[in-house]
């Protein structure tokens, strides 16, 4: 074997052992910028790196300035031949004046009248990695690259490329190569995950209601005279809340005092009678009837005077809409007017639609969120499900469920809408996905 062959051999491996012992991203862009200097004896070389070429190295400088104008020369020369270079690597390019950016390559013959007065320079572009996206090595020397120079530097730039690998741990990983050559395992996987135990739950309009309110309502027809109370006002019992119109009750109470008034002056009379003639006993027992059924109408109208104004029945807070609604319009005898309830004693009123209706165990677990407070739940546990539907103006058929407060949210005011997930049993993640779909694709086939 030729003696000059064997040593560039010997350089080349010497080069590799250096590439795989290095430790950074550094390390290699100096070793490919300086210790290849003796393998292709070249003017100059940069290392650049990356998809952005940024210049990492130089040949024998320990710092690169990266703002130098030489370096802004280099980086100019580059972009210019760089797309070039990644279609056919490596490169080799004549560069006709030192200090222009023009450059023509390999074999371009022009000027040749003025190469004894230009200096030549010959620039080669080595791309690293596919498509050059771990950078690029640039070369400068005085004399043309040959063949088996080229054909060295490329592979070269393979040992630098492993290198850049190894240290960066980039190696290449198809996610679908690896699926393709292991179709058991990734068929067991996706079993594995469909099969993962969740627990299933459902979301639907909820309202933190009050635990059995008083409802108040009216005792008797009549128009609302006046409300005593504001909303929202607190309340004891027997309170005055509203009033109603007692102008006819008041006027039929005094028509009836005016005539058991003349009743009684008929009843003196008669008794007066009776002890001159005895047997005018009977016209005394006439009016003593009369004047007794003008006393029972009496008390009858004061009852009704009593049914107008409307006490509370417990002590609480009174909830009804605005005042300017009630005063002034027809009732009748037990419509409903107003609420109290005890702010303390609430829970949880869920409307569960039946589309969504699922299986759920005994004091299942329900978190209220309120729309004024989403980031203040409420926990609690069911303890009634309805077993008839209901419909609302604006909901589906649904079922009603209450649920007690374990963990209450005091700023939360009563009445508060929002949504309640409720929590069901564990099932497996599949059926947890396709619930949903099952049931759509099941209406439309008709199964």
């Amino acid at each position: 074997m030729d003696a000059r062959l064997l040593e560039k051999l010997n350089h080349f491996l010497a080069l590799e052992k250096k590439l795989r012992n290095a430790s950074s991203v550094q390390q290699v862009a100096q070793i490919a910028s300086s210790d290849s200097q003796a393998l292709l004896h070249f003017d100059s070389c940069v290392f650049f790196s990356g998809r952005q070429l940024k210049p990492l190295a130089a040949s024998n400088i320990s710092v690169i300035d990266a703002t130098s104008s030489e370096i802004q020369r280099w980086r100019q020369l580059l972009g210019q031949h760089f797309d070039k270079a990644r279609q056919r690597s490596p490169l080799q390019l004549e560069l006709s004046q030192p200090g222009n950016d023009s450059a023509s390559e390999t074999g371009n013959k022009e000027h040749s009248d003025q190469r004894d007065t230009i200096e030549t320079k010959y620039l080669v572009l080595q791309t690293l990695g596919k498509d050059g996206n771990e950078g690029c090595l640039a070369l400068l020397r005085s004399q043309r690259f040959s063949d088996q120079e080229r054909e060295v530097l490329r592979e070269l730039g393979g040992a630098v490329t492993q290198a850049l690998f190894a240290v960066r741990g980039a190696r290449q990983f198809s996610l679908r190569h690896w699926f393709r050559r292991r179709p058991l395992v990734f068929a067991a996987l996706i079993t594995a995950i469909c099969l993962i135990p969740v627990r299933q739950s459902i979301l639907a309009p909820a309202t933190l209601a009050a635990i059995e309110p008083r409802i108040v309502s009216a005792l008797t027809d009549g128009v609302v005279r006046e409300i005593h109370i504001q909303p929202n006002a607190p309340v004891q019992r027997e309170q005055l809340l509203f009033s109603l119109e007692d102008a006819e009750v008041t006027a039929e109470i005094d028509r009836v005092q005016q005539e058991i008034s003349l009743f009684q002056e008929r009843l003196r009379m008669t008794r007066q009678y009776n002890f001159q003639q005895t047997s005018a006993g009977h016209k005394l027992a006439q009016a003593e009837t009369d004047l007794a059924i003008r006393k029972l109408d009496l008390d009858y109208q004061k009852t009704l005077l009593d049914k107008t104004r409307v006490t509370a029945p417990a002590s609480g807070v009174a909830i009804y809409t605005d005042p300017a609604e009630w005063i002034g319009r027809r009732i009748r005898a037990g419509e409903k007017v107003m609420e109290i309830v005890q702010p303390d004693a609430r829970q949880i009123q869920i409307d569960l639609p039946t589309q969504d209706a699922i299986t759920l165990p005994e004091n299942a677990h329900a978190v209220f969120y309120a729309t004024s407070a989403p980031l203040a739940p409420i926990e609690g546990r069911l303890i009634y499900h309805s077993l008839l539907t209901t419909e609302g103006e604006n909901l589906p058929a649904s079922y009603r469920l209450l649920a007690t407060i374990q963990q209450d949210q005091p700023q939360i005011r009563i009445n508060t809408r929002g949504h309640a997930r409720i929590y069901g049993a564990r099932v497996p993640l599949v059926y947890y996905l396709l619930r949903r779909p099952l049931a759509s694709a099941r209406r439309w086939i008709g199964m």
